[in-house]
């Protein structure tokens, strides 16, 4: 009898062991799918298992590309899609709602079509799989942005970081020099918030700490905002863009919010803050700040986010005042003024360099505001496919929103034919009066990974031309063909 109990014991044990085990797999399984879909489970994350935990591979491991760590998507192993098949899903799509309305009182007046233009790439053969005027020169809005940031990485390695700095020129007197920190706050970031921008709070310490230990706590205050050259505003933007982009300047906090407002006066209003808070670390600040240049024995500094984190931000809040500073930065480190036209300068040539830049495509500002500038399908589709292509481009896919998820992106795709897209694919979005853009990338169910560019101009309703784009990757991602 004992040895009865005994065995049925042992087998109680080994069914319950085989369960768990069984429910770890699947739950892993499960949540791993989970976590891609929605685009939480980032690629290139810090490690939460000590490395020595497990014996290290025996296969050799190849080198990544220089600069930051990081993983683009696979992009072999897929079906490349037929394009006939894929132009057809494309070519069935609703396009009623993008045609101008019949005028009742004019019959012989031909209603106007929005422009539409597209090119669908297959990442891991190289090849077109859809087009339709992918060539025409089309206002991209925003997915100009997606061009910048392309550019702009291929001449920073994504750590560096942009000095924000308090300098002495003579004893009593100091001066606040901007180094174009876009991301500059004034409060001190809250511990685990990401990400944890510099702040003047910190800098006002650190300023304070030093003018006490020298037995100075009485200074005048100088700013210098010099390291940009422009006024700030271009001349492509009309005046009611103050609410979408803050006049630029190389020293800034809050995105120059600071009066309920756009300010005019950034440098200004960051030196008076700044001046406040000196004054609470017990040094008095005599008279107004004044706009000095900057010399002599440096103080004190606080560094910005590196750049790899200012382009995921740029990029996932589609913010245009950190786009145009990213402009302006990689301007300065390509030998140009930090002006809009050594902004875009430089982008063309970093963009000519990678072969993505189109013969007649032209560029007045970084963040797309500007009705002038001009740009292809095809060239934001090869921007997309040199993201996908180049590991260290990764913090660039990391900050594209996921369809119908997060970001620009979280309230769309919610039909019937877009929603095979919600959860898989990635995009930068693109809209102003009468223009409609979505680039991104996607993985169709054949488990080929696409780059792609729709872009609609011209469209008499905005809303159906999001539609039609939206619609359009959905028909891409679903497309067994």
């Amino acid at each position: 009898m004992r040895a009865h109990r005994r065995a049925v014991h042992w087998v109680a044990f080994w069914l319950i062991l085989g369960l768990l085990l069984a429910a770890v797999f699947l739950g892993a399984v499960f949540r791993g799918r989970i976590l891609v879909a929605t685009g939480l489970d980032v690629q290139g994350g810090a490690a939460t298992i000590s490395p020595t935990l497990f014996p290290l591979p025996t296969t050799p491991v190849p080198e990544p590309e220089e600069g930051l760590p990081g993983m683009a998507l696979p992009v072999a192993g897929g079906i490349t899609p037929d394009r006939k098949a894929l132009e057809a899903k494309i070519s069935a799509l609703d396009t009623k709602l993008l045609v101008e309305a019949q005028d009742e009182d004019d019959k012989n007046k031909k209603p106007k079509k929005a422009t539409r233009a597209y090119q669908v790439i297959d990442v891991a053969s190289g090849k077109v799989v859809g087009a339709s005027k992918s060539g025409a020169l089309l206002i991209p809005a925003s997915n100009t942005k997606t061009l910048t940031v392309v550019a702009a990485m291929n001449i920073f390695q994504g750590d560096e970081t942009f000095a924000t700095t308090v300098v002495q020129p003579e004893p009593g007197r100091i001066v606040l020099v901007g180094g174009g920190d876009a991301q500059l706050v004034s409060a001190k970031p809250k511990r685990g918030t990401y990400p944890r921008n510099a702040s003047t709070q910190e800098l006002a310490e650190l300023t304070a700490a030093a003018l006490t230990q020298a037995g100075i706590d009485k200074v005048t205050l100088g700013y210098d905002a010099s390291l940009f050259e422009d006024s700030g505003w271009a001349d492509t933007w009309p005046g009611n863009y103050r609410d979408q982009v803050t006049q630029l300047s190389a020293l800034w906090v809050d995105e120059g919010r600071t009066n309920g407002g756009r300010s005019r006066t950034a440098a200004l209003d960051a030196a008076t803050i700044f001046a406040e808070q000196l004054g609470k670390e017990g040094i008095t600040v005599s008279g107004k700040p004044t706009e000095e240049k900057g010399s002599g024995e440096e103080l004190a500094r606080v560094e910005s986010t590196p750049v790899h984190v200012q382009v995921e931000q740029a990029m996932q809040r589609s913010n245009n005042s950190f786009t145009e500073v990213l402009g302006f930065q990689l301007a300065l480190a390509t030998g140009h003024p930090a002006t809009f036209d050594g902004s875009v300068a430089a982008i063309e040539e970093q963009l000519t360099e990678l072969g993505i830049w189109d013969d007649g495509a032209e560029l007045h500002d970084a963040s797309g505001l500007s009705r002038q500038n001009k740009v292809s399908a095809a060239m934001l589709t090869q921007a997309m496919a040199h993201i996908v292509q180049s590991p260290r481009l990764s913090v660039i896919l990391e900050g594209l929103p996921v369809a119908g998820v997060t970001g620009t992106l979280a309230t769309r795709f919610d039909d019937d034919t877009s929603r095979g897209a919600r959860g898989v694919a990635r995009a930068k979005t693109g809209t102003l009066s009468l223009v409609a853009t979505l680039s991104g990338t996607t993985t169709t169910d054949d488990g080929a990974v696409l780059a792609y560019a729709f872009m609609v101009n011209g469209a008499p309703n905005g809303w159906a031309a999001k539609v039609w784009t939206d619609q359009a990757v959905g028909a891409i991602t679903a497309c067994g063909c």
